[in-house]
C-alpha cells in the first residue's frame, strides 16, 4: 500500500510540476509578446509565428485562460490587424479555439487557406445589339383592370347613393311643405317649359324659383297677393296662383295637359 502511495504522490506532484511549467511557458509567451509590442525591431512574423505556436501546443482550460491572460494578450489589435496575413490567421485561429474552450465547446478545427483562383480569361466584346422593332406597350395586368373597376364600380355606386339621398331630401322638403300640390302645379309646368328648349328655359327657371318659395313657406298660402312681395314671385305667377286656389286647376297647365298648348 505505502508503495502504491507513494507512487500516487510522485505521479501527482509530477502532474503538478509539469502543469507549472506549463503555465510558466504560458506566461513567458506573453512577456514575449507584449516585447513585440513594444519593440518595432520585434514585430515581424519571424518573431510572432513562434510564440503562436508554443501557445497552441498548450492545452489550457478556462481557468489558465483567466489566470495567466493570454487571450487578452493574443486578441491584442496589434496581432488582429499585422500586417502579415500568416499573424493574422494565425492569431484568429488561437482566439477562436480559447473562445470555445471558454464557451464549453470543443475547439473548431482550423480552416485550411483558401487557393489563389486563377486568373480569368479576358472576357469577350459584347455582341452588337440588334436593332429591334419597338416592342408593343404592355397589356394592363389582371390586378391594375381588376381596381379600375372596382373604383369605378364604387364612384357609381357613390353618385347614384347621392341622387337617392337628393331625391329623397327633396320629397321630404315637398311632403312638410303645407303648399305641396300648389308647389307641384308650378314644378310640372317648369318641365314642360325645359322640354320645350329655347328661350322657353327661362320660363321653366322662373316657374323653379316659385316652387323653391312656395317649398320654403311655413304657413299655408291662401292668395297669390299674400306672397307677390317675395322675390321670385311675379305678377303672372299671383294669377297662377289664384287660379289655382279658387278653381284647383291652373288655366295654362289644363291647355298643356290637354294637348292644346305647344
Amino acid at each position: 500500500w505505502r508503495k502504491f502511495r507513494n507512487a500516487w504522490y510522485d505521479t501527482f506532484y509530477a502532474n503538478c510540476n509539469g502543469r507549472m511549467k506549463d503555465l510558466e511557458e504560458v506566461q513567458e509567451c506573453c512577456k514575449e509578446l507584449r516585447a513585440c509590442r513594444d519593440n518595432p525591431a520585434n514585430k515581424g512574423a519571424a518573431t510572432i509565428l513562434p510564440i503562436f505556436k508554443k501557445l497552441s501546443r498548450q492545452q489550457l482550460d478556462t481557468k489558465d485562460l483567466r489566470s495567466t491572460g493570454v487571450g487578452k494578450e493574443v486578441n491584442d489589435p496589434f496581432f488582429r490587424n499585422h500586417a502579415d496575413v500568416k499573424v493574422r490567421n494565425a492569431c484568429a485561429e488561437l482566439v477562436n479555439k480559447w473562445k470555445a474552450i471558454a464557451m464549453g465547446r470543443s475547439a473548431p478545427a482550423p480552416r485550411p487557406p483558401s487557393p489563389p483562383s486563377p486568373p480569368s480569361a479576358p472576357s469577350a466584346a459584347p455582341p452588337a445589339a440588334s436593332p429591334s422593332a419597338p416592342s408593343a406597350p404592355p397589356l394592363p395586368s389582371s390586378t391594375t383592370s381588376s381596381k379600375e373597376k372596382r373604383k369605378q364600380t364604387e364612384k357609381a355606386a357613390g353618385k347614384a347613393e347621392k341622387a337617392k339621398r337628393s331625391k329623397k331630401a327633396e320629397k321630404a322638403e315637398v311632403a312638410e311643405s303645407p303648399n305641396q300640390e300648389l308647389a307641384a302645379q308650378f314644378k310640372e309646368l317648369a318641365a314642360h317649359e325645359f322640354k320645350k328648349g329655347g328661350a322657353s328655359k327661362f320660363a321653366g327657371i322662373a316657374f323653379n324659383k316659385v316652387v323653391a318659395v312656395l317649398q320654403g313657406l311655413e304657413e299655408k298660402v291662401t292668395s297669390g297677393k299674400s306672397i307677390a312681395h317675395l322675390q321670385g314671385i311675379g305678377k303672372e305667377s299671383v294669377k297662377k296662383i289664384d287660379q289655382y286656389l279658387e278653381k284647383g286647376i291652373i288655366d295654362k297647365l289644363e291647355r298643356i295637359r290637354n294637348g292644346e298648348e305647344d
